[in-house]
């Protein structure tokens, strides 16, 4: 007999097993321990690592594991098998009466190793069955038999062929590890390790492990990040506009990467999924290990001190040092964006304005985002080291768009930039306004970005509030986007989107008023973080999903909070980098709920 799935709920699981499994994309590896085997000592013995590996991991507890997905999921996940065999034998193709004999509370092991140019990794899962003979009996003996073993000679790995039909993918037993692959090559190629030098290894504690060692992070890991980086930058090398300002933080990135002596992966469910990845530097001095040495790191406060109605937040720590180091690089970026390159003068003042903006803002910042009824406006609060300098760069800045290179691109872009003073009342301070405003540019027919701003109340912007496009149902985008600010010695705040007027006033006043901090459901979820974190971000996503849909204030608490940082060194060991991302189960149901995975 075969569990038969609707194909929602059978693709529902499949993306489940991915995920518990650790078999998404091409498949991570796993080491764990284990049953021995009831073949021969000799014939179970230890064999050295395949040529590649790039990646094992764990699943401890696959019966405990699957019961807290299913919980966590919720809804449609109770239609699916109720125990870690039966789901594997219902997505495998097996009978259920095999259920029984995959042994739930023996670690699942897998390996995965580097593949061939553009190719996937080659990877093979190990699942303990409580009696190997007896497990290959039932599939390939009686009446029901619906496969035949072949051995391998040069493995002993039985082959498990199917009589009628194709198997989704390559099966075969060696000593009591069912062996799992795409292919029967990398059946044969990798189950040996699986089946016989995993189970020796120690069991980690977390629901998921995986373990990437160094060859791997320096090679494939680093080549992958590489080419997805490369996708985001112009073919002439040079990083596309929506990318810019992430350009020296992605490329110290990738030096760091290539840097690491290990890195490791872990999910550990419980009321909700907490995602961990550390890794550690490699020995003699290198990016990662000075990265580590050098990295801004502090606590969670200014992400705290944002607007109450803040649906993300976003708080950002660097050095002024690392900062002087990435002037060059955003400088490239920015002068990439221009036809023909900058030339020395222009470049030299560009690269002025900003090492001196670098120099005179303070050591982190932190932005938020909200929405109204008419759209969203997002707001910045930064820390100011020198507050005169700063205002004083700010302006050099933004004159820089009238330097003719600069000039030219925008115009080409159908922008221009201007800039002058802001009247806000009941905000102490100097305002500054910044309007981009879209003109009839090359690309762009005569009249069809010159239309004039929305007006809308004092402060508020181009689209005001009430009155915006949403509310009166129109589709096109703004013709200008205002951006307010001010410097004072306790912050730079900034605003801009729909109501940058109120935004400002928002930022600004929740140093006393209501603030983050203040929402239960954001201090408890940031609570944890601690004191080490040099990035992190807050979403309440079902909040958020109801704003986009016209219904701000709707929608359940659910955050979703994403970190990283480095953790001191200690005891003779090396400072390690870390990231976290913790999910609340609400958001896990609502996602599957939306992507329609049941």
């Amino acid at each position: 007999m075969i569990v038969r799935s609707t194909s929602a709920v059978r693709r529902g699981a499949a993306a489940l097993l991915a995920i518990v499994l650790g078999l998404s994309a091409g498949a991570l590896g796993c080491k764990s321990p284990g049953a021995s085997s009831d073949a021969g000592a000799a014939a179970m013995s230890p064999v050295p690592a395949p040529a590649g590996l790039i990646a094992e991991a764990f699943l401890p507890t696959p019966d405990a594991t699957w019961a807290k997905a299913r919980a966590l999921i919720g809804g449609s996940a109770a239609l699916l098998p109720s125990s870690a065999g039966a789901l594997a034998a219902s997505l495998l193709g097996l009978p259920i009466t095999v259920a029984s004999e995959i042994d739930g509370g023996v670690p699942v092991l897998g390996a995965a190793v580097e593949a061939a140019e553009g190719a996937r990794p080659r990877a093979a899962l190990g699942i303990h069955v409580k009696d190997g003979g007896r497990f290959i009996d039932q599939l390939t003996r009686g009446e029901g038999a619906r496969f035949r073993a072949k051995p391998d000679a040069a493995t002993a790995i039985a082959l498990l062929e199917p009589l009628q039909g194709a198997s989704p993918v390559a099966l075969g037993v060696l000593g009591n590890y069912l062996l799992v692959a795409e292919t029967p090559g990398d059946l044969i190629s990798l189950g040996p390790y699986v089946a016989r030098t995993m189970p020796q290894a120690q069991v980690p504690k977390e629901d998921l492990a995986v373990e990437i060692p160094r060859a791997a992070l320096e090679g494939p890991v680093l080549k992958a990040a590489r080419s997805a980086w490369d996708k985001a930058r112009g073919p002439d090398g040079a990083p596309r506009a929506t990318a810019v300002p992430l350009g020296p933080m992605i490329e110290s990135a990738l030096a760091m990467l290539g840097d690491l002596e290990r890195a490791r992966l872990t999910l550990v469910l419980d009321e909700n999924a907490h995602l961990r990845v550390a890794g550690t530097p490699k020995t003699g001095g290198g990016p990662a290990s000075k990265a580590s040495a050098d990295l801004a790191v502090g606590d969670v406060k200014p992400l705290l001190d944002l607007p109450a109605d803040s649906l993300v937040g976003i708080l950002v720590r660097d050095r002024a040092a690392t900062r002087a180091e990435n002037v060059p690089r955003l400088v490239d970026a920015l002068a990439g964006l221009v036809e023909g390159d900058l030339p020395p003068a222009e470049r030299e003042r560009l690269g002025a304005a900003i090492r001196a903006a670098s120099d005179a803002r303070g050591d982190w910042f932190a932005g938020g985002l909200r929405f109204d009824g008419a759209g969203p406006t997002a707001f910045v609060r930064a820390a100011v080291g020198d507050r005169a300098k700063l205002e004083a760069s700010i302006q050099d800045l933004l004159g820089t768009a009238e330097l003719p290179p600069i000039k030219a691109a925008l115009q080409r872009e159908g922008l221009r930039v201007s800039a002058g003073k802001a009247a806000l009342p009941l905000l102490d301070g100097d305002v500054r306004r910044v309007r981009f405003e879209r003109t009839a540019g090359a690309s762009e027919p005569a009249g069809a970005g010159g239309a004039p701003a929305r007006k809308g109340p004092q402060g508020a912007g181009p689209q005001g509030g009430k009155g915006g496009p949403a509310a009166q149902g129109a589709s096109l985008p703004p013709s200008s986007i205002e951006l307010l600010y001010l410097v004072r010695d306790d912050g730079l705040f900034a605003s801009v989107g729909n109501d940058p007027g109120a935004g400002l006033r928002s930022v600004v006043a929740a140093l006393q008023g209501e603030r983050l901090g203040e929402v239960p459901s954001m201090k408890t979820a940031l609570a944890p973080l601690g004191s080490d974190i040099a990035f992190a971000l807050v979403i309440e996503p079902l909040r958020f999903v109801a704003s986009r849909l016209g219904q701000p204030g709707a929608g359940d608490t659910a955050p979703v909070v994403i970190a990283a940082g480095a953790a001191p060194e200690s005891a003779g060991s090396p400072a390690a980098f870390w990231a976290r991302a913790d999910v609340a189960a609400a958001a896990i149901r609502e996602l599957a709920r939306l992507g329609g995975a049941f």
